[in-house]
């Protein structure tokens, strides 16, 4: 089969090995030796058809696991949103032990199981009253005695 030629400038490609980051929805993909055309001319890089649908084919995959078998690791950014607060609360979580969290170099970690079983786990008045103590300081507390006598 001849080679392809470049369609910037014409000149014939060269058949080469490349890396290609690819992926699927938040899934990202790092795929090594990819068959591809390089243009020495221009540097231009095209994929070989089946490498391309054999990327696809492998991103796709990703979307279609069930829930238990997809990555069961969030970071910081996943947690937070899956909890419905800030980045800032999320660390204070950590910090009073809360949340369970663990570092992988200077990321924070979170199980997911965990952290969705925070969100399905029964909830008790001393639960309840335990967070809000952490979340007001006793300054808060004085001043709010200070103003209730005012009205």
């Amino acid at each position: 089969m001849n080679a392809p030629v470049c369609f910037l400038c014409g000149k014939e490609m060269i058949k080469v090995k490349t890396t290609v980051a690819g992926g699927w929805k938040k899934y990202k993909l790092k795929i090594e030796n990819v068959d591809a055309y390089r243009c020495d001319a221009c540097n231009e890089e095209v994929l070989d058809t089946e490498e391309v649908k054999m990327i696809q084919e492998i991103g796709m995959s990703f979307s279609e696991l069930e829930e238990n078998k997809r990555p069961d690791v969030l970071n910081l950014a996943e947690t937070a949103q899956l909890l419905r607060v800030s980045n800032q609360s999320v660390y204070n979580m950590i910090k009073d032990g809360r949340l369970k969290a663990f570092k992988v170099g200077r990321e924070w970690r979170f199980n997911a199981a965990e952290i969705k079983g925070v969100l399905s786990g029964p909830s008790t008045s001393k639960q309840v009253t335990g967070s809000l103590r952490k979340s007001i300081s006793r300054k808060d507390l004085e001043k709010n005695k200070q103003h209730s006598h005012c009205m």
